[in-house]
C-alpha cells in the first residue's frame, strides 16, 4: 500500500490475478529399464509377462505451516522433490490447490507464496501425477495468523538523570514505546549493557542514586507472550548536578571554524534553491571563533550560572539526544517544571528567520542564551550575578581575554559565546547526506535510490515529491507527496517560513509567536533521537507524528494553509490514507537523518570533569 489522499485512486503495486493452480512437469531419472509400462504391455524376456505401473506415494508428507498477515510467505511443498516417491522412477507433475482462494497466496510455479492480507486457515492440496495418470496427493494447512510480534517505536530514546539523584525507574512506564498488536500486555524488562555506578537492576525496576557522570546504555525488552519480543537500545545520560572545578581543554581549541563550515559537505555550502549555508544565520558582528566557540562551551555545562549551582544549559539539552531534552518538560533550578519541551539545538545556525524559542520571542541566539539564565523557572539567575560569578573565577578571564581580546566579563559577551558554540552545532554526516553527496563530493550529484534502501526511499517520496523514474528504478510506483518539504525545508530539513499553526488542537488557546498558537519547527535532523515531540512536548514516537499530519490535523480556525487541500485558505484539512507499511517508511527516511558522529563529536562535550 502507498499513501494517498483521500479521495484520490489509490496507486500501488498491482498484484496478478489469483492463481490457485499450476501443473509443473519436472524430470526426474528413469528407473534403469527404460520407464514403467501400462498395464497390459508386452513383457520382455519371452515369458509373456507383463509389466504393471505403480502409482506414486507420499514419502515425506508437509508439515502444516504458519504465516502472519502482513508478512512475505514462501513454501515449497515438494520439499525439494522429496514429498513423493514413484516405485518405477517415473517423472512426476505437480498440481497444487489452495482453498480457499484470495487470501493474498498464490501458486507460483510448484511455490505458495505471496503476502497473507486476513486471518484464516488455507488447505492446501498438492498432488503428484505419473506419466499414466496415477496419483497420490498430500493436504496440510497454512494458518495465517495476525502479526503478534511486538514492535519497537521511533520514540524516546533515553533517559536523564542527576549524580546524586535518587532513581526508580519502572520500565512499565515505557509501554507506549513499544506497539503490541497481540493486545495481551507487555512485560517490559531493563538491563544495564554498560554498568553504571550508584544505580542497578532490582525487582524489574532501575534504582539507586548515580555517583558517575556519563553517557551509559541500557536495553529494554518487550514481551507479550505470543509473538517476537522488541529489544530498544536506550542511552542513560548521567549529568552533574553542581560544577566545582575548572574545565579540562586541550592546548590548542578545537577546530569549530573548520568542523562546522569548512569541512562541512558541498549541499551546505552551495546548492541553488536548496541553498543551506544561504539561510546562516551568523550575524556579521558575531563572526565564529574557536576561541569564542571554546569559551561558548565551557559556558554551556558551567552549572554555576544558575542561582543555587544545580543546572546549566546542559542539564535541558542533552548532547546524546542532539542537544534536546528527553523529557517532556524541563525541570529547574528548585524542582519548578517548564511549560515547553526545550527544542534541540542541531542546525539552529541555518533557521533563516534567526529567532528563538518555540514562539520566536528571542531576537537571535545571542538574545536567547540570556533568557534561560533569568527564567525564575529555569535558572533563576540575574545577569549582574552571573556575571560576578564568572567574573570570580580564575580560569574565565583568560578565555574571554582570548574570545574578545581582553579579559572584561559581560553579559553580552557571554550570549556572544554561548551563540557561537551553539551555531557551531552543525549535523551532516548522516546516511541521508551520504546520499546527497553521492559518489562525487564535488559535484552536487546525489544518488538517492543508490544510498538509501527501498523502504527509506518510500518514506522519502512521502516527505517530498520524488521522480516516477528513480522510484521505478527502485522497484517502487509513483508516490503521492504528503509535502512535509513545505515546511522542512533544504537539504537541512529546517524551517525557513515564518511560524504556524499546525491544529494541535481543535480550539485557538492563545499562545505561540502572534498568540495564534503558531510555533517554529526547529530542523528534524536526528529527529530519531528528540523525542517528545512538538512544543509542548505531547506526542512520544515519530509514529504518532506522522499519524497526527495524516488523520488528526484539526480546523481551529487558525490552521496553517499548508495543511489544506491544495493549500488554499479555507479549503478542507489534506488528509492522507496510510497504512503500516507507509508510516514505517516515513519514519525509516526520517531516521535516515541521524548523525551519530555529531552527538559523539569530543567538541561539543562537557569539558568538566567532576
Amino acid at each position: 500500500m502507498f499513501a494517498q489522499a483521500t479521495g484520490k485512486p489509490t496507486q500501488g503495486l498491482k498484484l496478478g490475478s489469483i492463481i490457485i493452480s499450476c501443473v509443473i512437469a519436472l524430470t526426474g531419472c528413469g528407473g534403469g529399464g527404460g520407464g514403467s509400462t501400462s498395464t497390459g504391455g508386452t513383457g520382455g524376456g519371452g515369458g509373456g509377462g507383463q509389466n504393471t505401473n505403480s502409482a506414486p506415494t507420499v514419502a515425506n508428507a508437509n508439515l502444516d505451516q504458519a504465516a502472519t498477515i502482513g508478512e512475505e510467505f514462501i513454501y515449497d511443498p515438494t520439499q525439494g522433490g522429496t514429498t513423493f516417491s514413484d516405485p518405477d522412477g517415473d517423472t512426476l507433475s505437480y498440481d497444487v490447490t489452495l482453498a480457499p482462494a484470495n487470501t493474498g497466496l498464490d501458486v507460483q510455479g510448484t511455490n505458495i507464496a505471496g503476502t497473507p492480507d486476513r486471518e484464516v486457515n488455507v488447505t492446501a492440496t498438492i498432488t503428484a501425477s505419473d506419466p499414466m495418470g496415477l496419483t497420490a496427493s498430500d493436504q496440510f494447512t497454512i494458518f495465517i495468523q495476525p502479526d503478534h510480534d511486538v514492535r519497537s517505536l521511533a520514540g524516546l530514546a533515553g533517559l536523564r538523570f542527576a549524580v546524586d539523584q535518587a532513581v526508580n525507574f519502572d520500565p512499565a512506564s515505557w509501554a507506549g514505546q513499544f506497539e503490541d498488536p497481540s493486545g495481551n500486555g507487555l512485560d517490559i524488562q531493563i538491563e544495564l549493557v554498560t554498568p553504571v555506578p550508584g544505580l542497578a537492576v532490582e525487582n524489574g525496576a532501575l534504582v539507586g542514586r548515580p555517583t558517575t557522570a556519563g553517557v551509559f546504555s541500557a536495553t529494554l525488552t518487550a514481551s507479550n507472550g505470543s509473538g517476537e519480543d522488541a529489544v530498544k537500545t536506550v542511552s542513560l545520560v548521567i549529568i552533574r548536578a553542581s560544577t566545582t572545578s575548572a574545565p579540562d581543554l586541550p592546548g590548542m581549541p578545537f577546530d569549530y571554524i573548520a568542523y562546522s563550515q569548512d569541512d562541512t559537505p558541498l549541499h551546505f555550502r552551495e546548492g541553488g534553491n536548496n541553498n543551506i549555508a544561504a539561510t546562516d544565520n551568523t550575524p556579521n558582528d558575531n563572526p565564529l571563533t574557536n576561541e569564542g566557540a571554546t569559551l561558548g562551551r565551557v559556558l554551556f555545562y558551567d552549572t554555576r550560572l544558575s542561582v543555587n549551582g544545580t543546572v546549566s544549559c546542559s542539564s535541558c539539552h542533552v548532547q546524546a539526544f542532539s542537544f534536546g531534552e528527553p523529557s517532556q518538560f524541563s525541570t529547574g533550578f528548585d524542582g519548578q517544571i517548564t511549560d515547553r519541551n526545550a527544542p534541540h539545538i542541531a542546525n539552529a545556525r541555518f533557521y533563516r528567520r534567526g529567532n528563538m524559542f518555540w514562539d520566536e520571542r528571542a531576537d537571535s541566539l545571542e538574545d536567547q542564551a540570556l533568557g534561560p539564565i533569568q527564567s525564575p523557572v529555569e535558572m533563576g539567575n540575574t545577569l549582574a550575578n552571573a556575571v560576578a560569578t564568572v567574573e570570580n573565577l580564575a580560569f574565565y578571564p583568560p578565555l574571554f581575554e582570548a574570545a574578545f581580546g581582553d579579559d572584561e566579563v559581560t553579559a553580552e559577551r557571554i550570549g556572544l559565546a554561548l551563540a557561537q558554540f551553539q551555531r557551531a552545532m552543525v549535523s551532516y554526516q548522516s546516511d541521508f547526506d551520504t546520499a546527497v553527496i553521492g559518489d562525487n563530493p564535488n559535484a552536487n550529484t546525489p544518488d538517492f535510490v543508490g544510498r538509501l534502501t527501498q523502504q527509506e526511499l518510500h518514506g522519502m517520496a512521502l516527505f517530498q515529491p520524488v521522480d516516477a523514474a528513480d522510484l521505478a528504478q527502485a522497484g517502487l510506483p509513483p508516490i503521492q507527496t504528503m509535502g512535509c518539504n513545505q515546511c522542512h525545508q533544504t537539504n537541512a530539513q529546517i524551517y525557513v517560513r515564518p511560524p504556524q499553526n499546525i491544529g494541535l488542537d481543535a480550539t485557538v488557546v492563545g499562545v505561540g509567536a502572534t498568540g495564534d498558537d503558531d510555533f517554529k519547527s526547529p530542523s528534524l535532523r536526528n529527529v530519531e533521537l528528540t523525542a517528545p515531540y512538538m512544543h509542548d512536548g505531547r506526542f512520544d514516537t515519530l509514529e504518532e507524528v506522522v499519524d497526527f499530519y495524516a488523520t488528526g490535523v484539526q480546523d481551529n480556525g487558525e490552521t496553517s494553509n499548508l495543511l489544506r487541500q491544495g493549500n488554499n485558505a479555507g479549503a478542507p484539512i489534506q488528509r492522507f490514507d496510510l497504512d503500516a507499511e507507509d508510516v514505517a517508511a516515513l519514519v525509516a527516511f526520517m531516521s535516515s537523518f541521524t548523525d551519530t558522529s555529531f552527538t559523539a563529536e569530543e567538541a561539543f562535550s562537557d569539558p568538566f570533569e567532576e
